[in-house]
């Protein structure tokens, strides 16, 4: 009876060995996905990014519509027809003149003088108005730097987003690594022990009992796999990677970058504190004087008769000189000042946030790297140790539970390592997402 059953657990664990050997064949041959991969395609992909790469081309095209209303010459053509009749006017019931009879009915002569045929080109330019032209473009300059500085913080938080992730789904693939690695042992010391049952050094018991923790390992392993998938198709959605296969991930490698002289939230607040002044300028340019030619050429006539002798042109120069506003000048000013003090205070708030989260990140980074290496070592010593009671557990002088608690103990240790090393990839991203 154990004979039969050892046997049909033999075949169970050849077939195990067979597909651990498979899983490491193709790991091999498969080509490694790296952090660097899923960064460049998130950066190509993202449509905010795209979106707001376009609304700076919009804004660049911007610039030569102020240019055009401001500074080319407006021309336009203009054609018009008013019909003025009277109604019994020299012995008639309907007549266009501009001598009607006393008794006539229609409109005064001295306003209609009998009708407007009009054909004629116009045209008109703003001169001496540079420092509105100056204004508006510089207006429209920080509205696109705006926009530049939204695209840099969109990708800032997309690097960050998609460390993450894969950090996370990397430390899965490690976790998977490790338990097919335990299970590939307990294989070994499965096969063993069939020998050591066989001789009567060993209980079956001690040979069921390893045997249901291998399958129990292999419920945690089918369980990992699960999670892995679900948080590579999370990283594969955010990266905008078409998925066709669960490649291996390469290790990340996130490093800290030096610290910024000036960060994103400070370049933010000189570029917000421009735009309250260029908004001002912009409202302030009605205050200026305005001066415009205008000219117009073609046909001009209020009665038919000689219509063709009616052909000419003319020219003119216009001037508005703004007085008095109600003192909105004065309040508008007022305004930006209050929003000026607004973002001083908000400016001063981050500083201070800023400050502190860099130096506990800069703590939080050392005592991760002192607590990785405690594992190290830790794990070296169980190791040595797992050692041990594999040579006492052949001499029958250890027992399976007490082998199978030190692998249990050695996952944990394990696991907490790699949670370390996790946590340490984590805390390099972060610092580099507020360090920007």
């Amino acid at each position: 009876m154990i004979y039969l059953r050892m046997n049909k657990y033999s075949s169970m664990r050849y077939v195990v060995v067979v597909f651990f050997l498979l899983v490491q064949v193709q790991r091999c041959w498969a080509q490694e996905k790296s952090l660097g991969h899923f960064l460049t395609n998130a950066e190509e992909n993202a449509p905010g990014l795209l979106e707001n790469a376009n609304l700076q081309k919009i804004g660049e095209l911007q610039m030569n519509i102020i240019e055009a209303q401001n500074r080319a010459f407006q021309v336009s053509a203009s054609s018009e027809v008013l019909v003025a009749p009277y109604f019994n006017s020299n012995g008639r019931f309907l007549d266009v003149t501009t001598n009607p009879s006393i008794n006539a009915i229609g409109y005064d002569v001295g306003i209609t003088n009998g009708g407007l045929y009009s054909a004629q080109v116009n045209i008109t330019k703003n001169i001496f108005n540079k420092t509105i032209v100056e204004n508006l473009l510089f207006q429209n300059r920080l509205a696109n730097g705006s926009l530049a500085l939204g695209r840099e913080e969109l990708a800032r938080n997309l690097v960050k987003n998609v460390a993450d992730l894969y950090v996370f789904t990397y430390q899965v693939q490690l976790q998977k690594q490790f338990t097919l690695g335990v299970i590939a042992d307990l294989e070994q010391r499965l096969l063993v022990m069939e020998l050591l049952v066989k001789r009567g050094i060993l209980a079956e018991s001690d040979y069921l009992a390893l045997l249901t923790d291998i399958g129990n390992r292999r419920l945690e392993l089918d369980q990992l796999e699960i999670n892995y998938q679900n948080l590579y198709t999370q990283l594969g959605n955010l990266s905008g990677v078409p998925l066709r296969d669960f490649d291996a991930l390469s290790e990340p490698l996130i490093e800290m970058a030096p610290k910024r002289d000036t960060l994103l939230f400070e370049r933010r607040f000189v570029l917000d504190s421009l735009q309250v002044v260029a908004d001002q300028n912009v409202f302030e340019n009605q205050y200026r004087p305005q001066v415009s030619v205008y000219g117009n050429s073609g046909l001009n006539a209020v009665d038919l008769n000689n219509i063709q002798r009616r052909l000419g042109l003319s020219a003119g120069l216009r001037l508005i000189v703004p007085i008095y506003d109600g003192n909105q000048k004065k309040y508008n000013r007022l305004q930006n000042q209050l929003r000026m003090d607004n973002l001083d205070a908000y400016k001063k708030y981050n500083a201070v946030q800023t400050q502190n989260d860099l130096q506990s990140l800069l703590a939080q980074i050392e005592g991760q790297r002192g607590y990785l290496e405690q594992m190290g070592e830790q794990l070296r010593m169980q190791s040595n140790l797992l050692k041990i009671y594999k040579e006492k557990m052949v001499q029958g002088q250890a027992t399976v539970i007490d082998y199978l608690n030190l692998v249990q103990t050695y996952k944990l240790t394990a696991y907490a390592k790699l949670q370390a090393q996790t946590n340490l990839w984590l805390l390099y991203n972060q610092y580099n997402f507020t360090n920007r």
